[in-house]
C-alpha cells in the first residue's frame, strides 16, 4: 500500500522514530488488528537502488490507520527513510510474520530488551497495559550507555516496573540487563514462576543468555528475531535460522520473515 509520512524524528544521533498513515495500515485481513511482534517492509523513494525494502517491526499502534516504527539508520535504505518529511508518501508492505503469544494462564510477564531491540516490545507494553490488565509486567531495558537505553520512561509511564542498565554505569546498575533480569527472578523464584512469559529482543548474545536463563528457571520465553530480508513473505529463503524438530531429534531451517520473527526460544539452535 501507498502510505504517507506523518512524522520522522531524531531521537538521538542515528535512532528515528517514524509515524505513517494509510487506510487500514493497522489492520490484518479480515480486519483484525495488527499485533505485537509483527513487521513491515518499507520501500523509502521509486528508484531501484536499493532495490530491497526494508524490514521494522511494529512499534506501535496508534489507530487502524496509523502505526510507529523505531528505527535505526544504518544503511542506504534506513538512511533514505530517515530522509522522508511529512507529506512524503511510502510504499509498505505487512503487516506481516506472527506476533508474540500470550497462551491462556499467562500472568506476568518479563519484558527484555536491549537497543533497538526495544522496538516491537513497546507494542507488547501497549498491549498489556491496554488490553490486558490481568497480567501484570516488569521491563529490562539494558544499552551501551544513558543514551542507548531506548524507551525506558515510556515503560515507566505505563505502569510497568522498569528496571535499567548500561554497560558504563550511566543509568541504572553498570553490567548487563541479563544480570537484573537473573537477580529479578531468583528473588522472586519463591513466590512461584507459573504463568510466568519471557518475552525478549535485542543483541544476539543477549538473546543466548536470555534463553539459557529462562531454561533454569523453567519460564517459558518468546523471542523476536532479527535478520536480513529481501521479500519478507517467505519466497526468498533468504533469512532462515536453525530450529529443532523435537520429533525427529534434529534440526532444521525456518524463515524469520514468514515463521517469524517470533520464535519460542526453546525451539532455537543458538
Amino acid at each position: 500500500m501507498i502510505a504517507r509520512i506523518r512524522k520522522n524524528e531524531e531521537l538521538l544521533e542515528g535512532y528515528f522514530i517514524v509515524d505513517i498513515e494509510a487506510e487500514g495500515i493497522g489492520l490484518r485481513k479480515a480486519g483484525r488488528p495488527a499485533v505485537p511482534g509483527q513487521f513491515y517492509m518499507l520501500k523509502a523513494g521509486p528508484s531501484t537502488d536499493p532495490l530491497l525494502r526494508r524490514p521494522l517491526s511494529l512499534h506501535r499502534k496508534l489507530s487502524d490507520d496509523s502505526v510507529r516504527f523505531l528505527y535505526r539508520r544504518a544503511g542506504r535504505g534506513t538512511a533514505l527513510l530517515s530522509r522522508l518529511i511529512p507529506g512524503d508518501e511510502i510504499d509498505v508492505l505487512g503487516p506481516l510474520g506472527n506476533g508474540f503469544p500470550m497462551p491462556a494462564g499467562i500472568k506476568h510477564a518479563l519484558i527484555v530488551g536491549g537497543g533497538i531491540g526495544i522496538a516491537p516490545l513497546m507494542a507488547l507494553a501497549d498491549y498489556i497495559s491496554d488490553e490486558r490488565k490481568d497480567i501484570s509486567a516488569a521491563a529490562f531495558i539494558g544499552g551501551r550507555s544513558r543514551e542507548y537505553v531506548l524507551g525506558a520512561d515510556e515503560f515507566s509511564r505505563k505502569g510497568i516496573e522498569t528496571f535499567t542498565a548500561t554497560e558504563d554505569g550511566s543509568l541504572g546498575k553498570k553490567g548487563f540487563i541479563t544480570h537484573i533480569l537473573d537477580e529479578y527472578i531468583h528473588e522472586h523464584k519463591h513466590k512461584g514462576t507459573g504463568g510466568w512469559a519471557i518475552y525478549s529482543c535485542g543483541p544476539h548474545p543477549m538473546l543466548i543468555s536470555v534463553a539459557a536463563m529462562a531454561k533454569k528457571y523453567g519460564i517459558k520465553n518468546y523471542t523476536s528475531m532479527e535478520s536480513n530480508m529481501a521479500c519478507g513473505i517467505g519466497a526468498c529463503m533468504g533469512c532462515v535460522i536453525g530450529v529443532l524438530d523435537r520429533e525427529h531429534g534434529s534440526s532444521v531451517y525456518k524463515k524469520v520473515c514468514d515463521d517469524g520473527p517470533v520464535f519460542d526460544a526453546d525451539d532455537i539452535v543458538w
